[in-house]
């Protein structure tokens, strides 16, 4: 038994509705866990049964498999988390982080998993994503200092290194696969600017736990910040990608607004920043024949502005069987 190629985008619309129904009946008081959790594994069985048995191209999924291997692995996630909840590991209240950071790992593993299965791209992204939440909340937890936060800074920097890496190998063979882990690399950095952040936000600490930080971020976190985001945004319009352009614009605002919290006046980050921006300017409008030789257009045309092409469209014949009905659905 597997799904048909014509019947794909049928059956992803499908699975669609039936993750609206499960999502109306999640936020409803009245269905009892057990009914949750079955729902939950009905739909993460159906959505990784349409993922897994329908026809593989060599250039990847198509959208609707992207969809369904999505729709698998969140639904196959909240059922962890109903499942934990009947055998006794309640999340408590305020919720334990012990629990967000094992519920966050099965994600991971799923996620993960279904993306080596069939080279998913959004479900890649939302496994990483849901590592980077098991591996704060487990660093949080775990953190034997007297402030957390600590804890959660350090495990988001071996994140990013770790996602630098993996995008920096993905970048020629998976392309599609290194823009989505770039997503989730600029979402990291938001995160860690939002530790230094937290105070500024009437409530937020006593509402995670937190104590009152005596000191803002030091020079090399300042450092890093700054540098990860003029990275991820030049990233972003080198590839010519809206994700990492967008979310890495953010974190670059995100690490500004740290970096604003150094002190006042002209003195320090904008003077340095000045300094740097002017200099390129200048570079950037020197004369022609200060470089010494001249860019012929006609001899040496440009090189592409683009070094990684989008992956090319694939036209796949659809399958034909004389027995069978021809019919649209």
């Amino acid at each position: 038994m597997r799904v048909h190629a014509h019947r794909g985008n049928t059956l992803a619309a499908g699975a669609v509705v039936l993750a609206a129904a499960v999502v109306e009946a999640e936020l409803r008081p009245g269905p009892s866990p057990a009914v949750r959790t079955a729902l939950t594994l009905a739909l993460a069985a159906l959505a990784a049964f349409g993922a897994l048995r329908s026809p593989y191209e060599d250039g990847g999924p198509r959208p609707y498999q992207e969809l369904l291997l999505a729709i698998a692995a969140l639904s196959a996630t909240a059922a962890v988390a109903h499942v934990a909840d009947l055998v006794g590991a309640s999340p408590g209240d305020p919720v334990d982080a012990g629990w967000v950071a094992a519920v966050a790992l099965a994600g991971a593993v799923l996620g993960l998993g279904l993306a080596r299965a069939r080279e998913g791209t959004i479900v890649l992204g939302l496994g990483a994503a849901a590592g980077v939440v098991a591996l704060v909340a487990g660093a949080g937890a775990a953190w034997s200092g007297a402030d957390p936060r600590d804890g959660v800074r350090w495990a988001l920097f071996v994140v990013a290194v770790v996602l630098v890496v993996a995008i920096v190998l993905r970048i020629d063979r998976r392309y599609q696969q290194a823009v989505a882990l770039a997503d989730v690399l600029a979402a990291v950095v938001v995160l860690l600017a939002a530790t230094f952040l937290v105070d500024d936000v009437s409530g937020a600490s006593a509402a995670f736990g937190l104590p009152r930080a005596d000191a803002g971020a030091g020079l090399g976190w300042q450092l890093l910040l700054v540098a990860a985001g003029f990275g991820l945004a030049g990233l972003g319009a080198t590839l010519h990608e809206r994700g990492p352009g967008w979310l890495g614009a953010l974190a670059l605002v995100a690490s500004l607004v740290v970096l604003a919290r150094d002190g006042g006046g002209l003195v320090g980050w904008p003077a340095v920043l000045g300094v740097l921006g002017a200099v390129l300017v200048v570079i950037a409008l020197r004369p022609a024949s200060a470089r010494g030789e001249l860019f012929d257009d006609e001899a040496d045309p440009p090189p592409p502005p683009v070094p990684f092409p989008r992956r090319p469209l694939a036209v796949v014949a659809r399958e034909t069987d004389p027995d069978a009905d021809d019919d649209l659905l």
